[in-house]
């Protein structure tokens, strides 16, 4: 014997939980308006920016960094860094430009799932 479902009205103000991503709080719907999605503003403004980084590219840079806070010579001054909205990680300091330039190419390869290049070496 089947039981039958519950009846649902159509404007019924029913209990939701908030759609923020691990939050738990209810949400009691009002009678008019658009039905509310979060609970609060802080939770529709931490939803928002973690949307607009899960989309955000990861870039790989190769910029200069200061020789002279190390006491490097010049020619290795080059850094890599991975980039991605506005956090960045800096990989590797004190790298002459060939070697940055090569291992830029390298992580780029590996976070786009790109294949190596013909006759790349893979260290």
């Amino acid at each position: 014997m089947n039981p039958t479902p519950p009846v649902t009205l159509r404007n019924d103000m029913g209990v939701v939980t908030c759609e923020a991503e691990g939050c738990t709080n209810t949400i009691t719907r009002n009678a008019a308006g658009r039905p509310a999605r979060y609970c609060s503003t802080a939770c529709r403004v931490r939803q928002h920016r973690h949307r607009q980084q899960a989309a955000a590219p990861i870039t790989v840079e190769v910029d200069i960094g200061s020789a002279s806070s190390r006491g490097r010579p010049p020619d290795r001054a080059w850094l890599v860094r991975i980039r991605r909205a506005d956090r960045a990680v800096i990989i590797a300091i004190g790298l002459r430009r060939r070697a940055a330039d090569r291992l830029a190419e390298q992580l780029t390869e590996l976070l786009t799932d790109t294949p190596p290049h013909k006759g790349a070496a893979i260290d």
